[in-house]
């Protein structure tokens, strides 16, 4: 039977890791060796394991590609990497970055779409389809002034 750890899961305080493995018998932590020794793990507040993203750096002979961008320093995202279909990076975009939802379907359509190959003209009439779109799907209301009449 082969075990695999699936992941790691760190402390608040960065004191102990809990390795989680495919067969619970194998999962494991480790307490790290600067810790006082009234420290008690029992009273942490430990971090959920799907909030973690870790970056990804590029490989050092691809670094003159990244020379001018912050993927040299920073890396990339590893929940960017696994993203395969336009609606995942919509909602990736989504949970990730400040921007609209009507950017962020553009971005994921850019990325993982055809939205890549789109003229400018088609660009343009894809802007005025969703704003037509985000109209119609609002309720109308509309207040009509006219000339008011008082009679004594």
């Amino acid at each position: 039977m082969d075990v695999e750890i699936k992941g790691a899961i760190k402390s608040a305080d960065n004191r102990q890791v809990h390795y989680v493995a495919s067969d619970d018998r194998a999962s494991y932590s480790l307490l790290n060796p600067e810790a006082m020794d009234n420290y008690s793990p029992a009273c942490l507040e430990w971090v959920d394991p799907h909030q973690l993203d870790y970056n990804l750096m590029p490989p050092p002979e691809f670094g003159e590609k990244y020379e001018e961008c912050t993927v040299k320093h920073k890396g990339v995202p590893m929940s960017y990497l696994q993203i395969k279909t336009v609606e995942e990076g919509a909602e990736w975009y989504k949970a990730t970055s400040k921007y609209p939802d009507e950017v962020c379907e553009m971005l994921s359509r850019y990325e993982w779409g055809d939205l890549k190959y789109t003229t400018k003209k088609e660009f343009r009439n894809l802007a005025k389809r969703t704003k037509r779109k985000r109209q119609t799907s609002q309720t109308r209301l509309k207040v009509k002034r006219g000339p008011v009449v008082v009679s004594f």
